[in-house]
Order: structure tokens, then C-alpha cells, then sequence
């Protein structure tokens, strides 16, 4: 319940205006609003759930980021499935980091009493660094996410 009422009321109270007439009095270029965007998501799933997240982020960043243009880097049709791929790729990490980190408690339940959860907490930055390696990936490189549709749809 706390998940979906907390973007109604960011709405309700301008957070999504505040955020949108912020960006707009920025000179930031296309890759400075989507670096921002991929990295206050990240951000983010340190302190929500993945629910929360996606309520609050995609309609608050997605109208700013699929009308920039990338230039050659990527097709201009292509930039909304790109961005919800490195939102999907980026938010896999909220799974990880604490505080929030549900899959952090999954696995304090079913490991040995003797695994504290500082041993966990350890034990996860190797697959961060690995979320964060595949996100700089995609976003070096959007054929990786539009390679496969593109093949299949003739888009």
C-alpha cells in the first residue's frame, strides 16, 4: 500500500514538476539526462522497492528521455526500449543493495545461522560491479538491446 500511495502524493505534491522544471532550466545534453536518470534509479533502490521505483521513475523520467536525441549512436524510435532496458538492467540491483534488498533477506533465511548478514552484504558487490558493468554495456553499446527486435520485426 505505502508503495503506491508514495507516488501519488510525490505527484501530488509537484515532485514530478519540481524534477521536470529543474532538468529543463539545466543545460544538460541528452547523455548528462539519461547518466542522471540511470543513476538516481540506482540510487533509489537503495532506499525503495522495485514497485516504488518503477511508479516513481519511468513516468517521471521517461517522457524527458525518449525525445532526446543520441545521434547516430542510437535510432530515435529506439531510444524507449533502450532506456526501459537500462531501467530493467539498473533497478536488478535494487534486489541487491541494502538497505532494501530483498533478495539480501532471502538468502539470510535459507543460509547457514552462521552467515551474518555483514558476510552478505560482502558478498554482493561482485554482482553490483557486475549490474553496473552490463548497464555501462548497454549503454556503450544499444544494439545489444536492439539487435534481436530489430532481426525479428524487421523494425
Amino acid at each position: 500500500m505505502g508503495a503506491t500511495a508514495f507516488p501519488y502524493v510525490f505527484r501530488i505534491l509537484g515532485g514530478d514538476d519540481l524534477v521536470h522544471t529543474f532538468m529543463g532550466a539545466t543545460d544538460f545534453g541528452p547523455w548528462c539526462v539519461l547518466l542522471l536518470a540511470i543513476l538516481l534509479i540506482f540510487l533509489m533502490g537503495f532506499f525503495f522497492d522495485v514497485l516504488e521505483i518503477l511508479l516513481i521513475a519511468v513516468p517521471l523520467f521517461g517522457p524527458m528521455i525518449v525525445p532526446l536525441d543520441f545521434g547516430a549512436h542510437i535510432a530515435q524510435p529506439d531510444v524507449i526500449y533502450w532506456f526501459a532496458v537500462l531501467v530493467a538492467i539498473t533497478l536488478q540491483t535494487s534486489f541487491l543493495t541494502p538497505p532494501m534488498g530483498l533478495s539480501l533477506f532471502y538468502i539470510k533465511g535459507v543460509a547457514p545461522k552462521s552467515v551474518t548478514m555483514r558476510q552478505i552484504y560482502v558478498g554482493i558487490v561482485p554482482f553490483v560491479a557486475l549490474q553496473m558493468l552490463c548497464v555501462a554495456l548497454v549503454l556503450a553499446w544499444p544494439q545489444i538491446v536492439v539487435y534481436l527486435p530489430h532481426r525479428l520485426f524487421d523494425l
